[in-house]
């Protein structure tokens, strides 16, 4: 077996060889690292072999800046690319750019101008990557996990024949605090979810059988929202349906992201991006773990050997995917009649049966209305982000940027596209007004 490493220099790709190496059936595996960073690929790359060394995986480890090189004769390839730019510059770029007005963006991934702007950028690598794909390893399976996550997946299986599922932990991250609130274990609960990746609705829960989805609202409405869910809390009662993801994440999919235009005062204490990478960046925190990661890859640090795997569990996910038996798990596909109301193209995120075959949806029925409107809207967006980035088409870019929750009009959409332009430079030359 060969699983490319796409944007090896992404600190991620530790916690992907950790899992590589507690999965027996994959040891012996060739892995080969790519990144247009070397300098951040080799760190990976000697954690990597410290890994397989102590698992005794036998990991046959490499790393190249030649695509074709990673990607001849892969089986499955695992992409973690960033388009953030050096120390999230070009992401803060976007931020700042758009702040005069008075669009605050607090993640800026997905939705808004420079969740936008990132789809504009990456777009183009991964119909790049798969072309590439179709010639070396058209058989190859690619596991994401690079945002915008819907619109990459789409833009795959929109352009290419190549396979494609999405990983995200959001969904796993909210059954805990479900289970706090309800007093019950996590891993006694079922549930079923529906939408777009970040912005995906609960729709059914119950613990060892008994629909506990009521008084999980009832609690949530009766009790102080918990730091993170102030507007998911204010959402669940106009709405009716919780949202999984945090409320930074999903603010930004409604208008009310806009309540405020001074990033000092952002409602229901949310922080404006621009600060969060700021703090990030003079964060002991993030100074300590890059030092212990260096450590950890020149040995003079045991390695961080986690008790569970991470939700997106790659090991598992390959496994199952390769060998089987085949596992349900939470991902990002095509929607093929999951959700009815939604169209069977669309890039929906549902559980899935994950096995030999690829990843089949779960059923799950028709979105209620409040939430198909919503969801709606986000999937045509994106589908004039993926086709102006695609065609490299201004006039579509502006069609996208004007359906996007956060543009309050339509000559504010052309502004907006130009502030991105000029901060972002020979990256969406391309869209240059002619």
């Amino acid at each position: 077996m060969k699983i490319a490493l796409i944007g090896a220099g992404s600190h991620f790709f530790e916690s992907v060889f950790l899992e590589l190496g507690q999965t027996p059936e994959l040891h012996g595996a060739e892995v080969v690292l790519y990144d247009i960073d070397a300098e951040r690929m080799q760190l990976i790359d000697r954690v990597g072999r410290r890994i397989s060394d102590h698992f005794g995986a036998g990991f046959r480890i490499s790393s190249t800046q030649d695509l074709p090189t990673v990607l001849e004769g892969a089986n499955i390839a695992i992409t973690s690319i960033g388009v953030h730019g050096p120390a999230a510059s070009w992401h803060k770029m976007d931020v700042e750019a758009v702040a005069r007005f008075g669009i605050m963006q607090t993640t800026g991934d997905t939705v808004g101008p420079s969740g936008f702007s990132q789809g504009l950028r990456i777009i183009p690598i991964f119909i790049e990557l798969t072309k590439a794909m179709e010639r070396y390893c058209p058989d190859c399976i690619i596991l994401n996990h690079s945002n915008p996550m819907a619109a990459i997946c789409r833009t795959v299986k929109k352009y290419s024949n190549i396979k494609i599922i999405g990983y995200c932990h959001n969904v796993a991250q909210s059954l805990p605090i479900f289970a706090g609130l309800l007093d019950v274990e996590a891993q006694d609960l079922d549930f079923l979810v529906g939408g777009i990746n970040h912005m995906t609705w609960l729709l059914s829960l119950r613990h060892k059988g008994r629909d506990v989805y009521p008084e999980l609202k009832r609690r949530i409405l009766n009790s102080e929202a918990q730091k993170g869910q102030q507007f998911t809390k204010d959402l669940l009662q106009a709405m009716d349906l919780f949202m999984m993801g945090g409320d930074r994440h999903i603010i930004e999919f409604f208008p009310h992201a806009r309540q405020s235009s001074d990033p000092k005062a952002l409602h229901y204490g949310l922080k404006w991006r621009s600060d969060m990478i700021s703090e990030n960046l003079l964060s002991e925190e993030l100074t300590r773990g890059a030092a212990q990661l260096q450590a950890r890859a020149e040995g003079t640090k045991p390695l961080y050997i986690p008790k569970h795997v991470t939700p997106e569990a790659m090991g598992q996910q390959i496994k199952a995917l390769t060998q089987g038996p085949d596992i349900v798990h939470v991902v990002n596909i095509p929607n093929e009649g999951a959700i009815p109301n939604l169209p069977d193209w669309a890039l929906v995120e549902v559980k899935a049966v994950v096995g030999q075959h690829g990843a089949r949806p779960v059923f799950v029925g028709d979105l209620p209305a409040q939430a198909a409107r919503w969801t709606l809207a986000q999937i045509y967006a994106h589908e004039l982000t993926i086709e102006a980035a695609a065609e490299q088409s201004r006039s579509k870019a502006i069609q996208a940027l004007a359906c996007d929750p956060m543009i309050r009009d339509f000559h504010e959409a052309e502004q907006v596209l130009d502030a991105l332009i000029e901060v972002q430079g020979d990256r969406l030359n391309s869209f240059v007004k002619k």
